[in-house]
């Protein structure tokens, strides 16, 4: 099984050389520690003859925890939850913490239980104290409102198992509903509401009996895992990474519990307490050899404590000078306490990194002088690791705390800030500094996270609580200690919860918190919300059955090796009887449609194969451009989710597309109409009165395309008439003289119906039909409500009548004006009703000039953040006018002087290297996301704006420009070893090796970075040693834009 730790909180402490502090580990929150104890100074309250736990509990105030509590009822009556004190007391803790955060309190709709949800509702629940879980908790109202769940108790759950031994789904009967504006609800769920993913932040308590089936962030068994501080300890150092040197001392018959990990370590050594005759001198031995190695390393003091389960009580923790006589008393004093499962750790006391003393003003000789000595401080830094993305830990945030290193610093216990503030505070103001000190820290969290990972690949389903069991977040603290003038972080112990709640009071003080308020730029709970909808829809499209038309060529192969890996059965219909694609998918289905002309007729075929094998479906839908508007057709007749057949048929035409935008205009919002996007164009027919027509309202120079199409073949830039006129000859398109309008005249008796045309054709209207035979469809009723405002029109005209026929497999030509601007693709989610889910825009390089084709690209895109959101309103907009949606649809534009203008509208996924290439930026997987909208489940994705975790650059190789690099220097052979080894993304696409007229692309390498211009220099170098950088196609200034 393959696990996904999600997120991980990582904690650092930057301390001032002080002593170390005396505690304990009873508090199970705290027992995860490995040696928080050197951030308490020497203290009356602390001293070495008493217990700690007399005077202090850590991680919890005097009085309570810290969101100021309030006396409260908590009946049954009030607030119509069960009796059960773990839930109204956690209740009651919720309402302070909301007051607190200036939130309105719980609404209890228990009277009024919640209905209308379905077992594929997104639901995430998150158990725990609702102190941890606030800040996840409001970000998700944020990601998805109303879909976050708080349980405050396990009685608020209930499975259902089943008798096939497999993992029972698990149901929620009442929790906290989380909402938009930081609304909150408790509510009762009629039928139970099943869990799509679970938030474990409960700590060891038991949740239910047997395997749980939805995927969970945590469990009971891996907070046991996580606690385990001598474990946790060997295995970190097990991997080399910086931790203060140690030894651990275990009584014999314990000592197999770590033995695994023994011997592996460079800092730790484990020692065993045999009792046998002259264990007390052996013990003396390795305690004094080991004092003097940390002599040798210039530590002054050693740490003793006894550490074990955490449901043990430990004894206060002891800081000794690195002599043998004490230390080896207070061991011996120690070994006859020991319970089963403790050891007793030594552990060198790390002297970290002092601040930068700022000397105060002198005041004048006329003013009083107060010397006071400067407290000694203790910083704390925690930071927040995620890794969401393709096993890709991501350092999120870092906060930290300030407070006198004489007295206990705890998360709780001081008002977190940022690391680049404390650094300046700190007295580090050099940029340089302050970036190195980053880096270091984010690459010992991250390889914590790793290493973690590594461990619980490793365990058995029953080991991590469950077979989708995994740590979705993991704290660790460290000193920041100077080695060789240089600023080195050690690794001191882990955490998990507190981290979250010190990153969500920092938030807090931003304003950031408040679930109305504006997402950070670098929120904490961020992606741990983007991972936890992730693996909600992934559960909820397990065992999904989905009808796919076409299985194109190779390009999309990734297509079914990713459904396959997310459980989702594909049924392919393919006219290739020996496509490779049939053994890659649940069913394979020969049939025969290459003729879309007849695509009605071949509808109703595939619907009666369907019937005769009993399919199931849940969904229907094309990835392939050639097959959209039978896959419309069908999902049509098979009442399943998707866009219309009419606005495929509309967004596959061009011209018409262009025409109903054109012809949208009404008193009504949104403003501005959809034809403030539309560019002029017109079809050309058989008949030169097309062409004519087009040239009467039309500037050259203009654009040749065809009709319907992908990859720009076939497109080209003509200056004049006489060009135009060549080309299309040479492209099989005639030149006659007819006049458009005389066969409507002649056929429809209507008059009027000319001057409509012609007004149409001043307005820059497209003109002409292009689908004969079957698929005279009833767009013809769109284009009379178009021109309606232009006149009325009595009869129906037919889109013959308006032009001639014609077949899609030889598509007419149109001539477009032409635009310029630079520009983008925008590939859209439109949820069922044409809300916008996502969006994400990306630039294209300059075209080599007369064609089309796409050269150069980047994702994200250049633009600011405003043109960016005109980009995507523009698309949408345009997808809603045409009344395509639900689904993923690719977008092609142009940003002008005067705003976006729509080239094309591609109504399936984006093709080429986007879905990879967005992915890799956002986590977000358009396959994924295309198959759930046909199956009608509205996926639940990050929210708008999500986090980009890289830039990529990217050139097209082609056959026509790259024959003699792609059988040498840059075969294919060698492109699949350099994506392998990370070095560039490289995507096979339609397009063969070798030269030709309007081919596809080839391929297409492309290289990341933090920025464009990062990015954009990695590819100029790897291209430059492929040889695909030529003066034919040069890539520096192909990529000249992404600076």
């Amino acid at each position: 099984m393959q696990l996904q730790l999600k997120v991980m909180t990582i904690g650092f402490y930057l301390s001032v050389p002080v002593s170390s502090p005396k505690r304990i580990s009873k508090a199970r929150r705290n027992t995860d520690m490995i040696s928080l104890d050197q951030l308490i100074m020497d203290h009356s309250n602390y001293s070495k003859d008493r217990d700690i736990n007399e005077v202090w509990v850590p991680g919890m105030a005097p009085d309570g925890p810290p969101w100021c509590k309030r006396p409260q009822e908590t009946n049954k009556e009030k607030y119509g939850i069960e009796n059960n004190s773990d839930f109204t007391s956690a209740y009651s803790n919720l309402q302070n913490i909301l007051i607190n955060a200036s939130l309105p309190e719980t609404e209890d709709r228990t009277k009024h239980p919640r209905t209308g949800h379905t077992a594929d509702t997104t639901t995430i629940c998150v158990l725990g104290d609702p102190s941890f879980a606030m800040s996840v908790l409001l970000e998700g109202a944020r990601q998805c409102p109303g879909n976050i769940l708080l349980c405050l108790s396990p009685s608020c759950f209930h499975s259902r198992p089943e008798n096939s031994g497999l993992p029972s789904p698990l149901f929620v009967r009442q929790a906290v509903s989380f909402d938009l504006g930081g609304r909150t609800f408790l509510d009762n769920f009629y039928p139970p509401r099943r869990v799509t993913y679970l938030f474990w932040l409960g700590g060891e308590q038991i949740l239910l009996e047997g395997d749980i089936e939805c995927p969970m962030g945590g469990s009971p068994q891996l907070s046991c895992f996580l606690a385990d501080t001598l474990g946790i300890r060997l295995l970190l150092d097990s991997q080399e990474l910086p931790l203060p040197p140690a030894l651990i001392l275990t009584p014999f018959y314990q000592q197999g519990l770590w033995e695994p990990l023994n011997g592996e370590g460079k800092t730790t050594r484990m020692v065993k307490l045999d009792r046998e005759e002259g264990w007390e001198e052996k013990v003396k031995k390795d305690i004094s050899e080991f004092l003097a190695f940390l002599k040798t390393r210039l530590y002054q003091k050693v740490v003793i404590k006894v550490r074990g389960p955490p449901w043990r009580e430990s004894f206060a923790t002891d800081f000794y000078p690195c002599d043998p006589v004490p230390v080896l008393e207070t061991v011996l004093r120690l070994v006859g306490m020991l319970h089963e499962g403790q050891a007793i750790l030594l552990e060198g006391f790390i002297h970290t990194m002092s601040p930068r003393r700022v000397h105060p003003l002198q005041s004048p000789p006329i003013i009083p002088r107060c010397s006071v000595r400067p407290p000694e401080l203790a910083i704390h830094l925690c930071a927040v690791v995620c890794r969401s993305r393709g096993d890709q830990p991501i350092l999120s945030k870092v906060v930290c705390t300030i407070g006198r290193a004489e007295k206990p610093l705890h998360h709780r216990f001081a008002l977190p800030q940022s690391l680049e503030t404390t650094l300046e505070l700190w007295g580090i103001t050099d940029k340089s500094q302050k970036e190195d000190i980053w880096v270091q820290v984010k690459n010992v969290a991250e390889q914590t996270m790793r290493v973690v990972i590594d461990a619980e690949k490793k365990m058995t389903s029953e080991e991590r609580g469950g077979w989708k069991a995994q740590t979705d977040i993991l704290g660790v603290d460290f000193l920041l200690t100077v080695v060789d003038y240089t600023v080195t972080p050690v690794i001191i112990g882990v955490t998990a919860d507190l981290c979250l709640e010190t990153c969500g009071i920092q938030e807090c003080l931003l304003g950031y918190l408040a679930a109305s308020g504006p997402i950070p730029l670098n929120s904490a709970t961020g992606p741990l919300v983007e991972t936890m909808l992730r693996r909600s829809m992934s559960y909820v499209m397990e065992e999904k059955e989905v009808l796919v038309i076409g299985a194109g060529g190779i390009s999309k192969k990734f297509i079914w090796e990713a459904a396959r890996n997310y459980g989702i059965k594909i049924h392919l219909v393919e006219s290739d009887p020996g496509h490779f694609a049939s053994s890659l998918v649940s069913s394979f289905i020969h049939y025969d449609f290459e003729d879309h002309s007849l695509d009605e007729i071949h509808a109703q075929n595939v619907l009666s194969i369907i019937r005769g094998k009993g399919l199931q479906l849940s969904g229907c839908m094309a990835f392939w451009d050639e097959c959209t508007i039978l896959a419309a057709l069908l999902s049509n007749l098979l009442e399943l989710p998707g866009p219309p057949p009419s606005a495929v048929r509309l967004a596959k035409l061009k011209t018409q597309t262009q025409l109903r935008l054109l012809s949208l205009s009404s008193p009504s919002p949104p403003f501005p109409y959809p034809g403030a996007f539309a560019v002029p164009c017109f079809s050309l027919g058989p008949e030169a009165g097309g062409l004519k027509a087009a040239e009467s309202s039309l500037s050259y120079p203009l654009v040749v395309k065809p009709e319907s199409g992908a990859g720009a073949v076939g497109v080209r830039l003509v200056q004049n008439g006489e060009e135009c006129r060549t080309l299309i000859r040479k492209m099989g398109t005639g030149t006659g003289t007819c006049n458009p309008c005389e066969g409507v005249s002649s056929n429809t008796g209507n008059n009027e119906t000319c001057q409509i045309l012609e007004s149409c054709k001043a307005k820059g209207l497209a003109h002409g039909s292009e689908l004969g035979g079957s698929c005279k469809w009833e767009v013809e009723e769109t284009l009379q409500q178009g021109m309606s405002r232009y006149g009325k029109v009595e009869n129906k005209v037919s889109l013959a009548q308006l032009g001639g026929g014609g077949t899609q497999s030889s598509p007419h030509l149109l001539l477009a004006e032409y635009i310029t601007g630079s520009e983008h693709d925008v590939d859209l989610v439109l949820g069922p009703n044409g809300r916008l889910l996502a969006a994400y825009v990306s630039d294209n390089g300059p075209t080599l000039l007369p064609g089309f084709t796409e050269t150069a690209a980047a994702l994200p895109s250049r633009l600011g953040h405003e043109q960016r959101c005109q980009l995507v309103q523009a698309a949408a907009r345009c997808c809603r006018a045409l009344g395509l949606f639900p689904g993923v649809f690719n977008v092609e534009l142009k940003f002008t002087e005067c705003g976006p203008r729509l080239l094309e509208i591609n109504p399936r996924m984006g093709g080429f290297y986007l879905r990879d290439w967005i992915q890799r930026v956002y986590g977000t997987d358009l396959v994924m996301v295309a198959l759930a909208l046909s199956c009608g489940i509205e996926p639940a994705l990050p929210a708008c704006g999500a986090r980009e975790s890289a830039v990529l650059v990217g050139v097209m190789c082609t056959g026509e420009r790259h024959e003699e690099a792609l059988r040498s220097t840059a075969r294919p052979e060698r492109l699949t070893e350099l994506h392998d080894a990370g070095l560039i993304r490289f995507n096979r696409l339609e397009g063969g090796p070798e030269r030709g007229p309007d081919q596809e692309p080839y391929g297409n390498v492309a290289c990341e970075g933090a920025r464009q211009k990062e990015a954009r220099e990695r590819l100029l170098g790897v291209c430059a040693v492929l040889g695909l950088d030529t003066e034919e196609y040069p890539i520096k200034y192909l990529t000249g834009e992404f600076q």
